[in-house]
């Protein structure tokens, strides 16, 4: 048991053992080396090499080293003992090996059979090409070593092969010439016996007879016998059939298997000498290949060389090829063929019996004997058959070697391997191969038999009755439901062009391929064309160029013969093949140069045969042939002759006349010679004489005409009259056929000539001689017109002759019906009547016309040519095309005439391809005025179309065999019969031609239809189907780019043109796709590749698209075309139209708009605007552009920007959107509203972009609302204009009559106008745009006073007021609702209107506005139907929240109603009640007092919060505050308190964090720019209900959020301004500090006031300092200031920060020295150091440092001292430097902002401490009782800003003051500190840290250090933890302890506050939008990036806490 075993594998079921199946694999490797080596064996002598590898590397795979791979020799050569069998024995056994699974044991001998087989006829093969390309001649080629080595290779392969199989006769035959070769002639003649002995038994007297193999064996053991003269084995009876029945005369070729191999047991005696070994030296005739035509050739080059010498000559020749067309031996039925499909692949390891000869020889008869037939089949014959089915895999299984496979369960314990029962498996889920072909074939016959029955249904529709066309198309038909297509076409034509393509031909292919020369319309031309008529009948088989060679060379050689007696044979012998043959060119060519070079030898020779046999007594046996050959040298010399006499000749006179005398010799010759024989009227010979004879007449000089045309006369009745019946001569040129009819045609000729030779007659043009140099150009083109007429005068003359000729049928004459005696007496007149010329055609017409019926195609295409360029010399197009058509009948007729039919084969596929050349080139010529040529069609009438339309579909059904032969290569079904360039170009020309058949016949179709209208319902859709279909055929051949896309380009036009089409978007989309890769997106068909190369969209056709193309883009929404791939085409045809080039009515029109734009908006117009009565003067724009304006193209590219842009919605976006599209979109709708001004949707669009750019710049912050209000005043008045011309417009366009049905969009876009024109109006009326858009106060105009007093300003008409805003709104939302009455915005706008018209004052209301204002039922009904529709809405979806503004807007109404007292509480609660989502489900509820009210409606609200789950409703929550907290009631104390604190907690739940973080959602129904201006009104709110509760801390808290969000909030400068001064009231009622009316320091000098500053410094960094309250508030003031940093006038903040200082010195003042000891500290300090200070003088000094210093510490205030709640600016309040003494207001608040910045340092160190601790940050620390209110979350931090600010303030000095200066002030600092030891300390230390002066002191203005430019923005992250608030929790408890106390409240409230009835009308008004949002999460995103502070950390904590 093995140590492991894998728990997770199951064991397999019934296991059995795993049979080796490695020789299994190794066959198949060796198989795969085979199939390679006989592919490279039957590629030919260049692939000889790879060949021999491949073998090489065959025999040394690993099948070759198996015993079995040993012959049954070798293995009786190897046994042990080495002993022969000499008794019965046992052969030694195999090796034991694997069982055999796949019938390897069956499969294993035929590999090795066929491997040594084939590889021996690969070295016959050798030795066949090298022997032939050797430079050795004759047998010492074959004596070579190589050649002698591949021989005995070659015998030793067929012995190994004949081991396995020693049935196979034909091998033994090979083996048996390869031993004779060899020179074995006991070895040949032992393979020969075998081979007849196969099957019999020799013993036996009666055998079978033998099969065609054993007769040809027999019949060369019969040849070697009988030259052994062994007359006992011929008497073996096995040799008796042999030598009784002998063998046919057509299989004696085949006997010898290998002829090219010499075979020396032919002869007993040595083989004969050559021409080197005569005595007498031989000439030499040596031909580079056995063949008549080299042996002429030959000939001439030998005599022209040597003469005609007498010397006998020697013809070596190599030994004729019998099996040429067979190049090697190769068993080609043993090779798989070429696969139709995957599944048809065969086996090619198991071999056929049979070779190629076999195969070659058996059609002759030999397989019909009944020996073969009765034979029983072999072991290769059955394996042959069971081969011939399509074996499933490569690899044959048992059943293929002929043993049953047994069942898995029944194969014992040997199973087959996994991997051969998988390919068993998927073998058999394989779909059968016909059926595979036929799915694969089933779309190309579907699309064929659609077309070709559509053409036949339109061709019978319009009368096409030919049985022939309509047969044609039958076939086809018949074909697209057949697997075998090709059997059911049975046009030879169609038929001719298949085999033109299976069997391929590139001379054949090259006539179609050639370009056309141009016609060459002549006398020349029609001469050449004329002398061959119709194809003859039959055409003589092809000569044998090699037939009986060998005999007559071997007779040349045997005897002695001289060059004349050579030439005369060959004359002799090819005389015997002139009639019954026919010669190839190079024969002919040939035989000519030898009768004409050697025409004297020749002569000579056959007089001397004649003379002598004139004296036989034989004369009648040899006269025939002696006539034959006389007669056919007369017929060859005559048609040189006539070549060489022809007008085109340029052979010289000479040589005319020596080829007159030869022909003249001859033909009397020939006519001695036939005088002899008896005289008979059907003898072939005389009559080919006669006729001969009258063409030698013909050709002679002074003969007449007449008696020419006598002769043929003659001759013609004389043929008539013989019983002989046509008698052809294939290699004569000039008499090819002797017959009736071609005589006929000699006499047509003749008496036609006059005619053409008038018409053809050419006009030589002579160069003028003399003359000037320079020609006049009056003069040239004088004489170019003059030359133009002629050439008109000879086309009218053309035209008149050719036309009765051609077109007899168009030719009417005009006869008088006049009867003439034979006197010529008029007996009757009357008037001319018009006959067609048929009817009066004279004989010479007749003849002519009969001329013309037995004329070649060409010739009558060349007077068709004649008359087309006649037509077109003279303008007459139509006429031409009318030729053109004809001449395509002409050319399809003769395709179907008998002499096209009977020409033969070789001959007509020639004719065939000149056929279809000039079948293409009239196609081409026809299709080009077609298509370009509007009245090509004018002039063919209805027979003529109808003939046209017949042919065309003949030339479609022709072509589309091409095709048809296509697909089956496609499919793989057939192979492709060639490759190469050559054969692609052919197949791509058959295309291009169907292609161009298609396109003309498509315009003879489209005409017919449209001439016969009343016949089809929809022609138009019928056209449409057409070219539908022939696209399908086209493309699912890939051929649409055929002949440059002309079929594409014609569909696009013609579907372009056609209006009456349904689903025309599929056919364009298809066609579009192939030209241009342009996809629509839309349509029911789906668009196919049809593997065509896109084209450059060009601008003149991408304007053709702009109408379909706008029409598709209409029907689909914006949304939709975004996503389609319309929107791609759409871009891609602007690309390629481009930019618009501006006119100038374009720039008239734009700059009219533009200034009508700018204009205040006028009341009067907008209501003018409701009837249509506003519009703007443009002008008409006629430019190519205007056709693209017309269809709404530059509308439809501005609503696809603006839709993009509009894709993201703005209340969607997280951030701000480029607006590049919007303006893109603005672009395009301006462009087109200077082409179409009246346009009402593109006036709504432009201003819906003007909206979208206002809300974009208000909707993200609100700093342009806060700073650049004009542009948003331009925007504002841009969409109201544009909203009232759209206005207008539409108006007038919903009353035209004449409009078409208002479609879906446009009801869409009708309603948008009036909801977005409603809510532009509305919003602009409110906050934060404020009727700024309708003032226009600044628009002024000057008027003339009356009596020309003077001028004054005026406005230019009344402004608008917010009332009639509102009004006119509700009346767009009402026009809106009836659009879209499910639709809630409306209502509830229309509510919201009505609500602030009912809320204005009657007194601020005119008379007529006062009639029609709302009463107070009117807007409660609009409300309950706001309400009403937004119940109807269906429920929200699972995670949605209801629509809740107009539940909300009700209940808002409501309770101002009720605190108005208009309406009473119980009244309200009952409305509320029935309301949907009214609390307690709507049960009744009693109100009794205000309390109840109050209570009530925090209900409601509560209730409705609870519905809005996702807390975005925020007007809820301000609502449900204002309920609780009155802003009129801000008592401190009693209910204002506590209100105060309940709304606090209200706000703090939902919407502030516990930082004072400010989360307010935007809602979706919120106007962009409204969100800013709810926060300004909540903070404003916050900020009063902290001042009630007098809550420092999170005041404190707001205002560093509200600082650092300024863009944020709506007029952010009042809302700071406002926040400052509750602060700063907030921290003088916290610390207690008192307004100072009188200045503390106006007695102080300069000098005492910073002695004091200095002690005061120091002091604040004493512990007693910390728990000072005025210390306290003037550390918070200063920290205000800075975090104002200059936002608004810092007047209120210095003013307390000056009272906290003077309430500082009042309290401390006691602790400063007095003033001599102040000055006598600081003379110490400014002597020398070790000097004594006499203290001299001191009250005088004193009285300088402090004047007046005892009296006037308690002085009263100065006067002038400003309200600190008033932000009164200080600049300029300094005095200049002369000023009087005093200390300035400056100076306190910098001494007091040194002293904050000390006290933030700490107590006193010592001066290495100090000096240590200055190079780091400054902490806070607890011991200076600082931080403490933050939760020491911040210990340990440091900051670096506020140490260094406290730096920079003690090191700067002041301006004014000298170093002397600040010596005494720095000496009297430290006598004031006294002291010893700590007082030098301190002394120290006070004057590093606390020096005095600072650069400020002689500033103009109140700016100190603390005054910065803005607040920085890491102002939070780095400002010192001892200044942030560091009394905060002392604060909190003397807020605490002083709440009790009345405190001063500010007389003067925030400069934003207003009545509550205001107040609440803004704070209230909510945003109905259309643009829905999120949150505006930026205040949480900016805290969050905050830094290090306590507060910072605690609103991240929160932020994060409360997002979502």
């Amino acid at each position: 048991m093995p140590a492991f075993s894998a728990i997770n594998v199951e064991p397999e079921e019934n296991v059995v053992e795993e049979v080796d199946t490695t020789k299994e694999l190794q066959v198949d490797d060796a198989l795969k080396l085979f199939q390679n080596a006989l592919k490279l064996h039957a590629g030919g002598p260049r692939c000889f090499d790879d060949a021999a590898d491949a073998y090489d590397a065959l025999f040394e795979s690993d099948i070759f080293k198996f015993p079995e791979a040993r012959t049954e020799y070798e293995r009786n050569e190897r046994r042990p003992d080495g002993s022969f069998v000499i008794e019965p024995t046992f052969t030694p056994g195999l090796d034991v090996v694997g069982a055999d699974v796949d019938g390897i044991g069956s499969s294993l001998p035929q590999a090795f059979y066929l491997a040594y087989k084939n590889h021996g006829q690969f070295l016959i093969d050798n030795i066949k090409y090298k022997t032939r390309v050797s430079s050795a001649s004759g047998r010492h080629a074959f004596e070579a070593d190589a050649i002698q080595q591949y021989a005995n290779r070659a015998l030793e392969d067929f012995t190994a092969a004949l081991d396995r199989d020693p049935s196979d006769a034909e091998l033994w035959r090979k083996t048996a010439r390869v031993a004779a070769f060899l020179k074995s002639a006991r070895i040949s003649r032992y393979g020969l016996e075998a081979a007849i002995e196969l099957d019999d038994d020799p013993t036996v007297a009666e055998v079978e007879p033998p099969s065609l193999a054993e007769g040809l064996a027999g019949e060369q053991l019969k040849e070697q016998l009988e030259v052994l003269g062994d007359t006992m084995a011929l008497s073996h009876p096995i040799m008796k059939p042999i030598c009784e029945r002998g063998l046919p005369p057509y299989l004696e070729r085949f006997v010898d298997p290998l002829p090219f191999l010499p075979n020396p047991t032919k002869l007993l005696a040595m083989p004969g000498t050559g021409p080197g070994e005569d005595t007498v030296t031989r000439f030499l005739i040596e031909l580079p290949s056995s063949s008549w035509t080299e042996l002429g050739m030959a000939l001439v080059r030998f005599v022209a060389a040597n003469g005609l010498c007498g010397q006998a000559v020697w013809i070596q020749a190599p030994e004729p090829d019998v099996n040429e067309d067979i190049q090697m031996e190769v068993d080609k039925q043993l090779q798989p063929p070429e696969p139709s499909s995957p599944l048809q692949i065969q086996d090619s390891a198991v071999p056929e019996s049979k070779s190629v000869d076999e195969a070659k020889v058996e059609p002759e008869g030999a397989r019909n004997e009944p020996a073969a037939a009765e034979a029983p089949p072999t072991n290769d014959q059955a394996t042959n058959n069971e081969q011939s089915q399509p074996a499933p895999s490569r690899k044959r299984s048992q059943s293929a070697a002929g043993i049953h496979d047994a069942p898995e369960e029944d194969n014992g314990d040997v199973k087959r391997s996994k991997r051969t029962r998988r390919r068993d498996t998927a073998v058999e889920e394989v779909m059968d191969p016909a059926t595979l072909l036929a799915t694969q074939l089933q779309p190309f016959q579907a699309a064929d038999q659609n077309l070709f029955q559509t053409t036949k249904d339109l061709l019978e529709n319009l009368g096409v009755t030919d049985a022939v066309t309509l047969g044609r198309i039958a076939e086809v038909l018949d074909s697209c439901a057949s697997g075998d297509r090709s059997s059911k076409i049975q046009n030879l034509a169609a038929n001719d062009l298949r085999e033109a393509i299976v069997k391929f031909d590139e001379d054949t292919a090259n006539i179609l391929l050639s370009k056309r020369e141009s016609t060459q319309i002549s006398l020349s031309a029609f001469l050449e064309h004329s002398k061959s008529g119709p194809q003859r009948a039959l055409e003589a088989p092809a000569f044998d160029d090699t037939l009986d060679l060998g005999h007559f060379v071997e007779k040349v050689n045997s005897e002695w013969t001289t060059v004349h007696d050579v030439v005369y044979g060959f004359v002799k012998a090819l005389a015997r093949t002139y009639s019954q043959y026919k010669w190839s060119d190079a024969t002919k060519t040939s035989v000519v140069q030898v009768i004409s070079r050697l025409d004297e030898a020749i002569y000579e020779e056959a007089m001397s045969e004649w003379l002598s046999l004139l004296s036989s007594r034989q004369q009648s046996e040899a006269l025939p042939e002696m006539a034959g050959l006389a007669l056919m040298l007369f017929e060859l010399h005559l048609d040189i002759y006539e070549r060489i006499t022809n007008p085109s000749s340029a052979v010289d006179q000479s040589t005319r006349l020596e080829t007159r005398g030869r022909l003249e010799r001859w033909r009397d010759l020939a006519a001695e010679i036939l005088q002899q024989r008896a005289q008979d009227p059907n003898d072939e010979l005389a009559l080919r004489f006669l006729w001969a004879a009258v063409i030698n007449t013909a050709l002679a000089t002074d003969v007449q005409r007449d008696h020419i045309i006598s002769c043929w006369h003659s001759l013609r009745d004389h043929i008539a009259g013989c019983a002989l019946g046509d008698i052809s001569l294939p290699n004569n040129a000039i008499m090819p056929e002797i017959s009736t009819a071609a005589a006929e045609r000699e006499i047509s000729k003749l008496t036609t000539m006059d005619f053409f030779l008038g018409l053809f007659q050419e006009e030589k043009i002579g160069s003028r001689p003399g003359g000037k140099t320079k020609v006049d150009r009056a003069q040239a083109d004088k004489a170019k017109a003059m030359k133009s007429k002629e050439d008109q005068k000879k086309a009218v003359s053309v035209i008149d002759t050719l036309e009765p000729v051609l077109n007899p049928e168009s030719v009417f004459v005009s006869v008088d019906s006049t009867d003439v005696s034979d006197a010529g007496a008029e007996t009757l007149t009357t008037k001319p009547t018009k006959q067609p010329i048929k009817n009066c055609a004279s004989q010479w017409l007749q003849d002519i016309w009969k001329f013309l019926q037995s004329s070649s195609t060409d010739m009558r295409l060349l007077l068709w040519a004649r008359l087309g360029e006649a037509y077109g010399a003279i303008g007459y197009t139509t006429k031409q095309f009318s030729c053109f058509l004809r001449s395509i009948e002409t050319v399809v007729a003769d395709l179907e005439r008998d002499d096209y039919i009977n020409t033969p084969a070789e001959s007509r596929r020639a004719l065939f391809m000149t056929n279809l050349k000039a079948l293409d080139d009239l196609v081409i010529q026809s299709l080009h005025l077609a298509i370009n040529d509007n009245s090509a069609f004018d002039v063919i009438d209805d027979d003529h179309l109808k003939n046209t339309l017949s042919a065309l579909a003949k030339v479609s059904c022709l072509l589309h065999t091409a095709a048809m032969y296509e697909d089956e290569v496609r499919i793989g079904m057939s192979q492709p019969s060639a490759t190469g360039a050559i054969y692609t170009e052919f197949l791509t020309k058959l295309r291009e031609m169907q292609a161009r058949a298609w396109s003309l016949q498509y315009t003879a179709l489209k005409v017919g239809i449209y001439q016969h209208a009343d016949m089809f319902k929809k022609p138009q859709s019928d056209l449409a189907d057409y070219l539908a279909a022939v696209h399908q055929v086209l493309g699912l051949r890939k051929s649409c780019k055929a002949s440059n896309k002309i079929f594409l380009k014609m569909m696009r036009v013609e579907l372009l043109k056609q209006k009456d089409i349904e689903n025309w978007e599929d056919y364009l989309g298809q066609v579009l796709y192939d030209l241009h890769g342009l996809k629509l997106g839309v349509g029911i068909w789906e668009v196919q590749d049809h593997g065509c190369p896109a084209e450059t969209l060009e601008r003149r056709q991408a304007m053709q698209l702009v109408d379909r193309i706008t029409v598709l883009a209409n029907r689909m929404t914006m949304k939709d075309l975004l996503k389609s791939d319309l929107k791609t085409t759409i871009e891609h045809m602007q690309g390629a139209i481009g930019s618009t080039k501006s006119t100038t009515q374009m720039i008239l029109n734009l700059r009219n708009f533009t200034e009508y734009l700018k204009t205040p908006i006028h009341p009067l117009h907008l209501y003018q605007a409701l009837t249509g009565n506003i519009d703007l003067d443009a002008v008409t724009i006629h430019t190519p552009e205007s056709a693209l304006a017309k269809q709404g193209w530059f509308f439809l590219l501005g609503m696809i920007a603006l839709t993009k842009f509009k894709g993201v919605d703005l209340n969607r976006r997280q951030t701000p959107g480029a607006t590049d599209d919007l303006r893109i979109g603005a672009a395009f709708i301006r462009q087109q509203l200077q082409f179409t001004p009246d346009r009402w949707d593109a006036w709504l669009r432009l201003a819906e972009c003007f909206d979208y750019e206002l809300d974009e710049a208000v909707l993200w912050t609100a700093d342009k609302m806060n700073k650049d209000r004009a542009d948003l005043l331009k925007l504002q008045r841009n969409s109201i204009h544009c909203y009232t011309l759209a206005l207008s417009h539409s108006y007038s366009w919903a009353s035209d009559p004449l409009r078409p049905v208002a479609a879906e969009e446009d009801s869409e876009a009708l309603y948008d106008l009036y909801h977005e024109f409603g809510m532009r109006m509305y919003a602009s009326s409110r906050e934060p745009f404020a009727m700024e858009p309708f003032q226009h106060a600044d628009q002024q105009r000057i008027f003339i006073k009356p009596a020309m007093q003077g001028t004054y300003k005026k406005l230019l008409h009344h402004q608008m007021t917010d009332y009639q805003v509102w009004k006119y709104a509700a009346n767009l939302f009402k026009k809106a609702m009836e659009g879209k009455p499910k639709d809630w915005k409306n209502p509830y706008m229309v509510a919201k209107c009505l609500w602030k018209m009912y809320q204005k004052p009657l007194e601020e209301l005119g008379e007529k506005s006062r009639l029609s204002r709302p009463t107070m039922e009117m807007v409660i009904g609009a409300l309950e139907k706001s309400v009403e529709v937004v119940a109807a809405l269906p429920k929200p979806r699972h995670g949605q929240d209801p629509v809740l503004e107009p539940h909300y807007k009700i209940v808002s109404v409501i309770h101002k109603l009720v605190s108005r007292g208009d309406l009473p509480a119980q009244e309200g609660a009952n409305i509320l009640q029935r309301q949907p989502f009214a609390p307690d489900n709507g049960q009744e509820v009693t109100i009794k007092d205000p309390d109840d009210w109050e209570e009530y409606m925090i209900k409601s609200l509560r209730h409705l919060r609870d519905k809005d789950k996702s807390n975005w409703q925020h007007r809820i929550i301000i609502r449900h505050a204002r309920v609780l907290f009155d802003e009129r009631d801000e008592e401190e104390g009693g209910a204002g308190l506590i209100a105060a604190k309940a709304a606090f907690q209200v706000l703090r739940e939902s919407m502030f964090t516990k930082t004072m973080v400010m989360n307010v959602w935007k809602c979706e129904a919120e106007r962009p720019g409204r969100h800013h201006v709810y926060t300004e009104r909540y903070i404003r709110l916050m900020v009063k209900i902290l001042a009630v509760m007098n809550d420092r801390i999170n005041l404190e808290a707001v205002l560093r959020r509200i600082r650092k969000k300024g863009i944020d909030f709506y007029h952010f400068g009042e809302l700071w301004q406002s926040c400052v001064l509750t602060y700063v009231k907030l921290l003088r009622q916290t610390f207690q500090i008192n307004l100072i009316e009188e200045d503390v320091f106006k007695n102080l000098t300069p000098e005492g006031f910073e002695a004091i500053a200095e002690r005061v410094s120091e002091w604040s960094a004493t512990p007693a300092a910390e728990e000072h309250r005025a210390l306290g508030a003037m550390k918070e003031a200063v920290e205000l200031k800075k975090l104002n940093a200059n936002l608004m006038k810092a007047g209120p903040i210095d003013d307390l920060i000056n009272d906290c200082y003077s309430a500082i010195y009042l309290d401390i003042k006691g602790e400063f020295p007095t003033p001599e000891q102040a000055l006598q500290s600081r003379e110490e300090h400014s002597r020398p150091r070790g000097d004594a200070t006499p203290v001299e003088g001191a009250a005088g000094k004193l009285s300088i440092v402090y004047p007046g210093l005892e009296s006037n510490l308690l002085g009263p205030l100065r006067s002038g001292s400003e309200q600190p709640e008033k932000p009164l600016s200080h600049a300029g309040d300094v005095a200049p430097r002369g000023r009087r003494p005093g200390v300035r207001r400056l100076d306190v608040i910098r001494k007091a902002e040194q002293a904050v910045l000390r006290a933030a340092e700490g107590p006193a160190k010592s001066a290495g401490a100090q000096r240590s601790g200055s190079k780091s940050r400054a902490s806070s620390s607890g011991k200076n009782g600082h931080g403490s209110q933050r939760g020491g979350d911040s210990e340990g931090e440091a900051d670096d800003d506020g140490d260094q600010q406290g730096d920079d303030d003690i090191e700067m000095k002041d301006a004014d003051e000298g170093d002397a200066e600040d010596e005494n002030i720095g000496g009297g600092a430290d006598e004031a500190n006294g002291g010893e030891g700590d007082g030098k300390a301190n002394g120290d230390v006070g004057t590093d840290m606390s020096s005095p002066g600072s650069v400020h002191d002689s500033a103009d203005d109140e700016s100190d250090l603390s005054d910065l430019s803005d607040v920085p923005l890491d102002y939070e992250d780095h400002v010192p933890a001892s200044l942030l608030f560091p009394n905060l929790r002392r604060s909190v408890d003397d807020g605490a302890a002083g709440r009790g106390r009345a405190e001063t409240t500010s007389t003067d409230d925030e400069s934003g506050s207003s009545g509550e009835e205001e107040e609440e009308e803004e704070e209230e008004d909510e945003d109905d939008g259309t643009n829905g949002g999120e949150q505006d999460d930026a205040d949480d995103g900016t805290e969050a990036e905050g830094g290090n502070d306590d507060d910072t950390m605690h609103t991240n904590g929160d932020v994060v806490g409360e997002e979502r």
